[in-house]
């Protein structure tokens, strides 16, 4: 009988090589070192990932190119530890800048870098069978110019929710004396154009200016935003006062010390009043304010619930009475009037676009563009005041704690890549032995 020759068993391969191992974990460094190294994550002052995440289809599309001629289930080893690499290391990261629940944006960041690494590799794998003869660097090509805005866009979304659509606008009554309307040039000059605080306030509200308080402006209106007014005249006061104890709900920013910066010259009535000028309405509600502490004479952070406020200054207020109670070191004061009710905040600087947002903002309150809270919390307390129930306006931002040690969380980001790379060089060693 002739002799049955065993057919020869292919070895197993091993699912990652030693060199692709380090490579996911360099490639994760790549994803957090940009803003790291430019300062430019902790100028954001967040304890999010998402500016990392930013960074993922161009840190898979580079991994995809080196592994593309690998075998697939190298590949999805490879994909998968670049990915766990790097949401670990972020996390880590932002838990050490005082973030309380990153797992959702993490899982969301995971969830994205699958998807588009599915594609990414179907995409360069189908150059290599199409174009043999430069079958990755074209399909690179192929993918970036025409796929990219195709891919990206939608599964971005994932990661970053389009914001919820405002069903509800309730009247706002605005007074103010802040450039914040029109710009400083006022409404004929073609340059000006409104602050993205007001942009953000006429989102959420329908915003109602107002030159004057007097019974007939007041009449039937239940929300009022009064914002470093100009001097008030006696019959104003009294209208306001009156408005109040009848029901009315205001939010009240007065600053002893204004430092809103502006060309005007001195002397020009378009200029904010450079202190409040509502102290003879405080003194009737039985509130004091003073001026800021000496350590407080510059910029200030103050977190207010999970708001965070950049201010200029701020001042303080002092209770003098019952009818008002203060809150956060008297930056906030509380006032229940008669029927109505009042809150009231020791600084108007902080309606300043300068103070709270970062470079230029388009119309809406995205919250990429700030580095503050500033409007969105003075919305808050508008909502508060005339019972509306929705989504916080702008949503909610994971600000880093300002007593988090930068230092000490880079170096908790680093332990997932240089793990890695030991890991890859321990295979190394182990091979050569």
């Amino acid at each position: 009988m002739p002799k049955i020759r065993a057919k020869p068993q292919p070895l197993n391969k091993p699912t990652l090589t030693p060199w692709m191992v380090a490579l996911a974990a360099l490639l994760a460094a790549l994803e957090i070192a940009p803003l790291l190294l430019s300062g430019g994550y902790f100028e954001w002052g967040r304890a999010e990932a998402l500016p990392f995440i930013s960074f993922r289809a161009f840190v898979l599309l580079l991994g995809a190119l080196i592994v593309a001629w690998r075998p697939v289930r190298q590949r999805a080893a490879f994909y998968l530890l670049l990915l766990v690499s790097a949401a670990s290391s972020e996390t880590l990261l932002v838990l050490a800048l005082g973030a309380d629940n990153p797992w959702p944006e993490m899982l969301r960041g995971l969830l994205f870098g699958a998807l588009l690494a599915v594609l990414i590799d179907l995409v360069l794998q189908a150059g290599r069978r199409l174009w043999k003869s430069a079958p990755v660097p074209l399909a690179a090509l192929i993918f970036a110019s025409f796929l990219t805005p195709f891919v990206i866009g939608p599964l971005s979304a994932i990661v970053t929710p389009p914001p919820e659509p405002v069903k509800e606008r309730p009247e706002l009554m605005l007074m103010t004396a802040l450039p914040i309307i029109w710009g400083e040039g006022g409404a004929f000059d073609p340059e000006s154009r409104p602050a993205a605080s007001y942009q953000v306030l006429d989102r959420y509200y329908q915003v109602r200016p107002l030159d004057v308080l007097d019974e007939t402006s007041l009449r039937n209106r239940k929300l009022l935003l009064l914002a470093q007014p100009r001097a008030l005249n006696p019959e104003e006061l009294v209208a306001l006062d009156a408005w109040v104890r009848g029901g009315g709900r205001a939010v009240i920013l007065t600053d002893p010390a204004l430092v809103w910066p502006t060309e005007l010259p001195l002397g020009d009535i378009r200029r904010p009043p450079p202190v409040g000028l509502l102290q003879p309405l405080l003194d009737h509600w039985g509130l004091g304010l003073a001026p800021p502490l000496p350590e407080r004479r510059g910029i200030v952070d103050e977190r207010v619930g999970e708001r965070k406020l950049r201010l200029a200054a701020p001042g303080r207020f002092e209770s003098r009475g019952r009818a008002c109670s203060v809150a956060q070191g008297g930056l906030i004061a509380d006032c229940r009037i008669g029927e109505g009710r009042a809150l009231l905040v020791a600084d108007a600087d902080l309606m300043h676009d300068e103070t709270w947002v970062l470079g230029e903002m388009a119309s809406d309150d995205g919250r990429f563009g700030r580095v503050a809270d500033n409007v969105l919390a003075v919305a808050d307390m508008l909502d508060r005041l005339s019972g509306t129930e929705r989504t916080p306006p702008g949503g909610l931002v994971e600000w880093a704690d300002p007593d988090a040690d930068p230092t000490l969380a880079v170096l908790l980001a680093l332990l997932p890549i240089l793990a890695g790379l030991g890991v890859g060089l321990a295979l190394v060693l182990k091979r050569r032995r």
